[in-house]
């Protein structure tokens, strides 16, 4: 049934929205299961920040360590995570071949990361193989992989709030984020709300910074 309806409707993308309602307005037989379990709605960044960051309270929702529920995903074998001797971290998940010489804080940090002496990480994502240079901060932030930041810049700088100003309803809570493969110039300061998007060339940054609720592409 189901098959058969996303073929007729192929607006229809997703189950809560469009699927669901869809049925039940057609008179089809839809049935509801209460579960138990954990579940979590990811479909917004704000959201998918909050997932994370619920990870690290002291008895999360979602038990990555219970041996009856295995989490299967693909990975590869890394050597384990390297904490250098003038490193600080706190209430962390640092996946193994993670490396820090700076402070992580209250983070989220994927395999193949490198976070320089005097670089500062709290309350943001990390994803696979980021390099943040020394004495840069990354503050409220989902940084995607494969990510370079250059030395002494702050990403999530200022207390100003002001809503991205290409996707408002989407990003008004103070989260930065930073697309995949993007490279960051040193000395550069980026606000609250901000958009890097994939791919974005060091060039590309403006020399005075980013405000809140900017987009660079």
């Amino acid at each position: 049934m189901l098959r058969k309806h996303l073929r007729k409707y192929r607006s229809h993308l997703d189950f809560g929205r469009d699927v669901i309602p869809a049925m039940i307005a057609r008179d089809k037989r839809v049935f509801a299961y209460k579960y138990e379990g954990y579940w979590a709605n990811v479909g917004t960044l704000q959201a998918y920040w909050e997932a994370n960051m619920a990870l690290l309270a002291e008895t999360p929702a979602l038990d990555m360590y219970d041996p009856d529920w295995v989490i299967h995903t693909p990975s590869e074998e890394q050597p384990p995570v390297k904490i250098g001797a003038g490193a600080h971290v706190e209430n962390n998940l640092l996946s193994n071949g993670a490396i820090v010489d700076g402070t992580v804080k209250h983070s989220v940090v994927s395999s193949g990361v490198y976070i320089a002496e005097g670089a500062v990480v709290r309350n943001s994502i990390i994803m696979h193989n980021c390099k943040i240079g020394a004495g840069a901060i990354i503050d409220r932030a989902i940084i995607d992989k494969d990510v370079i930041i250059g030395e002494n810049t702050h990403i999530g700088h200022g207390d100003t709030i002001i809503p991205n100003k290409d996707a408002p309803k989407i990003l008004n809570t103070g989260l930065t984020v930073v697309g995949k493969n993007s490279s960051i110039p040193p000395n550069l300061k980026i606000g609250r709300n901000v958009v890097v998007e994939p791919h974005t060339a060091a060039k590309k940054f403006p020399a005075d910074g980013v405000p809140s609720g900017g987009t660079v592409s």
